[in-house]
């Protein structure tokens, strides 16, 4: 081409590509990140599926690395303490051994599910508060039981119908569409409607096996909590130990030689465990049944509904609990709330304050991972059963991330 060119063609050629070529090379850069380092953290189990695929879109948008061992939100909250890793995930918050050196950022939301193994019989099951405790503290030991059959034979079940809104994100490089609850400024989401169906669910014969988790475990606090304090005022016996992050420490009964009961560590351990044995039950977020195909209990509200675990129903539950000044949310069991699902929990990441002195590079990165997850993570894959936070518990996350220095 050069050659059919005057001198002052080949001129005017040449710079026109060489300005290209900048372009091009500005394009470059400008996509690459001045700085980039990755960041280890360690904790929950439950948080694990959403992190699992969400470190990997922050990676393309950042250029940074997250590394993340999912060894329990005690192993977690131990590792913090002893300052092994840049940041930690919980699903609970520290009752003793408290870091000279914390902040809790709540970053998003969950529901705790109940997966059972029941090939026979095909559709959800409804299970209440006082049913389930009594199911996981080895006082109901078989399916037919009459307390389960009757939450289950003839008898007509509210379920609410929640409000979704379209939402465009990008994964992958490409742009998706998700369908999302849409939740109002406090947070709260809008029931259109609540469905009446009567149920006839015929249950076996068949013995329960419980599992449940074995190490040091946010999701067993919390699920502890909803079954004491939702059967607090009614039916304080049935669980009337203080929750704990080891669950057979919280039973009211002792569990260790129990032929019904099989531990496990981690949530995967436990899905895995129900998946593989009929008549199985067990707790996780909604992620772990999902990915076993494992179905899921509706569960007993304080407003007399059997709702099933969704993004929807957690907002409405934790939008009437109590924020506390570190960020901490604390539920309320017994609050009447129309299309609430009663087991959810906010997820917290424990980070450094700038009283720390940490390496001011690293926190940078912790302070761009968790705003992250609270503003991208729930959105970009809301399959997997996370709730992005919005309202006031949004604005407090807000605010403890900023301390991140």
């Amino acid at each position: 081409c050069l050659n059919n060119l005057s001198q002052g063609g080949v001129m005017k050629f040449r710079k026109k590509m060489a300005v290209a070529a900048l372009a091009t090379t500005g394009l470059i850069l400008t996509s690459v990140p001045a700085y980039a380092g990755s960041i280890n953290g360690s904790g929950a189990t439950f948080a694990q599926p959403l992190i699992d695929v969400c470190k990997v879109e922050f990676t393309k948008d950042t250029g940074h690395t997250i590394n993340y061992t999912a060894g329990g939100s005690g192993k977690g909250r131990t590792d913090f303490s002893n300052n092994l890793v840049d940041f930690a995930a919980s699903d609970a918050v520290y009752t003793s051994g408290f870091p000279a050196h914390l902040e809790y950022a709540p970053v998003y939301a969950a529901p705790i599910a109940i997966f059972y193994n029941l090939p026979t019989v095909k559709e959800p099951i409804n299970i209440s508060a006082e049913t389930l405790a009594q199911i996981f503290g080895g006082e109901i030991t078989k399916w037919n039981d009459p307390r389960i059959v009757e939450e289950n034979q003839n008898v007509t079940i509210k379920t609410p119908v929640y409000k979704t809104k379209k939402e465009v994100v990008t994964v992958g490089g490409k742009k998706v569409t998700k369908t999302v609850p849409a939740l109002d400024k406090n947070g709260k989401p809008t029931v259109l409607r609540v469905n009446s169906k009567t149920v006839n669910i015929t249950l076996p014969n068949q013995a329960i096996t419980v599992y449940y988790r074995t190490d040091s475990s946010g999701t067993s606090e919390q699920f502890g909590k909803f079954l004491q304090g939702a059967n607090a005022v009614k039916n304080p016996g049935v669980w009337p130990k203080t929750a704990s992050g080891t669950f057979a420490n919280s039973t009211p009964r002792n569990i260790a030689n129990s032929f019904n009961f099989q531990g496990a560590s981690g949530s995967a351990l436990v899905a895995a465990g129900v998946k593989g044995k009929v008549g199985g039950i067990g707790y996780g977020e909604v992620s772990w049944a999902t990915d076993n195909k494992l179905p899921v209990a509706s569960i007993k509200n304080a407003a007399g509904e059997f709702v099933a675990p969704s993004a929807a129903g957690t907002s409405a539950f934790l939008g009437g609990g109590t924020i506390q000044a570190n960020g901490g949310l604390v539920a309320d069991y017994v609050k009447s709330i129309t299309g609430a699902y009663p087991i959810g929990t906010a997820s917290y990441g424990l980070v450094y304050p700038e009283s720390a002195k940490k390496d001011a590079e690293k926190q940078k990165i912790v302070a761009a991972w968790h705003t992250y997850l609270l503003e991208q993570c729930p959105k970009k894959f809301p399959e997997k059963g996370y709730v992005a936070l919005t309202g006031p518990l949004y604005d407090k996350a807000k605010a403890q991330i900023a301390k991140i220095k």
